[in-house]
């Protein structure tokens, strides 16, 4: 079993394809989010990041970008409403997938097997950032407290979950680079490990699946 990540830079991203092209590939939730960004950098950096998004999807799905869609569903209340987004096909081929991005960078994770969660997160490194009041960061400072930032971030996006007052736990259980943790409003063990990311920023994968073998690859146009 293999999770691979690509790693986007959102200036290439962005300069790939015109605004107008990558407009056409996104769904209405997506341009409702789309819209209400007031930023006209970040509505690019949105309109790039899910453009790729969809572009790598649609090709593990082997199918255009426009045509994947997004069903969700709440871990927590089982509602279909909300909650973490699975792609899918018009023929209704799934895929375990997860996306993350902050600053400059963007992280895509795909499982090659649908029925094993992912989440990925990636956050730039800020110097002076205060850590006492974030539950999941316990004495961190800088570069380490982002580390257990993504870390807990991954986590509860691969148990669709959401962060809530109680963090997710380790559980004491190492296997190879993963570590076991428990989240709040998840039966399951989940499995987390940092990840290669770019100078200045820290990233982590968590997985249904000790099992899984990560590759970090670099996204091209």
């Amino acid at each position: 079993m293999r999770i691979r990540i690509w790693t986007v830079p959102i200036a290439a991203a962005a300069s790939a394809v015109p605004y107008e092209e990558a407009y056409a590939v996104l769904d209405s939730v997506e341009r409702e989010r789309l819209a209400r960004l007031r930023r006209a950098g970040d509505r690019l950096r949105y309109l790039a990041v899910h453009h790729v998004y969809r572009g790598v999807l649609g090709q593990r799905l082997g199918v255009a970008p426009a045509d994947v869609g997004f069903r969700r569903y709440c871990a927590r209340c089982g509602d279909e409403g909300h909650g973490k987004p699975v792609p899918f096909a018009p023929d209704g081929a799934s895929l375990s997938a997860s996306l993350s991005h902050s600053g400059a960078y963007a992280l895509i994770a795909v499982c090659d097997s649908s029925a094993v969660p992912v989440g990925v997160d990636i956050e730039r490194v800020r110097p002076h950032m205060d850590w006492s009041r974030i539950p999941c960061v316990e004495g961190g400072r800088n570069t380490h407290g982002f580390e257990q930032w993504t870390r807990a971030e991954a986590l509860v996006k691969a148990a669709g979950t959401g962060l809530s007052r109680h963090p997710p736990r380790y559980t004491g259980h190492v296997f190879g680079t993963w570590r076991a943790a428990r989240v709040p409003g998840s039966g399951h063990e989940w499995f987390v490990r940092s990840v290669r990311s770019p100078e200045g920023y820290a990233a982590s994968v968590a997985s249904g699946s000790a099992d899984a073998r990560v590759t970090v690859v670099g996204w091209r146009p």
